[in-house]
């Protein structure tokens, strides 16, 4: 089930006393959605990003594998339309029947179907594709008041939409995940013809995995690569950083010191290593550094201080920070007398 089609290119406006219908509301929530998909379809594209692996299921008395019953582990994919499909929970299907439509209230494990479908027209046996397509439905039904003067009875309408998805059989690899993929140097060399749009309707299946069934029900073989597509993602790739730690090898003044206290313009000089841009400095009560600026080269620092009359007497430790946080402590930077 999905949402009525609409403008997916307008979002509504709103005024000042604007009678605010339902349809601006839907139409906001729709708008959004639709670039949502887009975002996702164009930068993304589509495939399984993560898990989702097919499996054989073990028997409820632990007995080894169940014939006819595979295990799909959680997973997120993401549909050539651009839908999340987010597979939270170990599904358990069967592969006699016609697959499974998944709900968030659903629980964990194999779903038992509420109608008793009936079996597939054919033994499913021999090459099975298994996929997994997006699908939503309405819930949280609540009560509404009637239309017209009437004075009794009541409806419920749905208020909410949810996400949710299908697991089938499909009776081959579709042609959208056939074919070789891009190799990383022609994603990253910048060379070749400028890309084209991806196609609008490849269908709306994603395929997980091959099954090769038995007679009996035994999973001859599980391929969760051939027939997958898979969607890259940057989730797994990070990185330190390592911090240049500042060094202080000399601090020298013009004029040389020691200073008396509301002593201007005296010219500070640190030689040392690992000096940013940005970096701050201090040396404590009473003393004012201006004009901070550290070498191209990151060797030096140049700065102006100013010993304020109030300032106490004695040596100053100098305190010079880089933008990262880390650290260099000279001692006896300056004299104040």
């Amino acid at each position: 089930m999905h949402a009525a089609p609409g403008p997916a290119s307008q979002r509504p406006r709103y005024f000042p006393r604007q009678v605010v219908t339902p349809t601006e509301l839907n139409l906001a929530n729709q708008y959004f959605m639709e670039r949502m998909r887009r975002h996702n379809r164009m930068l993304h594209g589509w495939g399984v990003v993560c898990g989702a692996l097919v499996c054989r299921a073990a028997a409820a008395d632990g007995s080894g594998p169940d014939p006819w019953k595979i295990s799909i582990s959680p997973g997120h994919v993401l549909d050539p339309l651009g839908n999340e499909i987010a597979i939270d929970e170990h599904r358990v299907l069967d592969v006699r029947t016609e697959g499974v439509t998944v709900m968030p209230d659903d629980p964990a494990g194999e779903i038992d179907d509420p109608w008793c479908a009936d079996a597939p027209a054919s033994s499913r046996t021999g090459t099975q594709w298994v996929a997994v397509r997006y699908e939503e439905g309405l819930t949280r039904p609540v009560r509404i008041e009637p239309s017209g003067c009437g004075c009794s009875g009541t409806a419920c309408e749905y208020s909410r939409w949810h996400d949710g998805y299908r697991v089938g059989f499909l009776p081959d690899c579709p042609p959208s995940h056939r074919g070789d993929p891009p190799l990383p140097d022609e994603l990253t060399t910048g060379q070749g013809p400028a890309p084209s749009c991806p196609p609008q309707d490849p269908g709306p299946w994603v395929v997980l995995a091959v099954l090769d069934i038995a007679a009996d029900g035994t999973l001859t073989s599980i391929d969760n690569c051939t027939c997958r597509r898979m969607a890259p993602s940057l989730a797994a790739h990070w990185w330190r950083c390592f911090p240049v730690k500042p060094t202080v090898a000399s601090v020298t003044s013009t004029p040389a010191g020691p200073h008396a206290a509301g002593t201007a313009a005296i010219r500070l000089t640190v030689a040392g290593s690992g000096f940013k841009p940005g970096v701050k400095a201090r040396l404590g009560p009473g003393i004012r550094i201006s004009a901070l600026k550290a070498a191209p080269d990151g060797n030096s620092l140049a700065m102006t201080v100013r010993v304020n009359t109030s300032a106490s007497s004695g040596d100053r430790t100098l305190t010079v920070t880089n933008p990262d946080g880390s650290e260099a402590i000279a001692a006896k930077a300056l004299t104040v007398i």
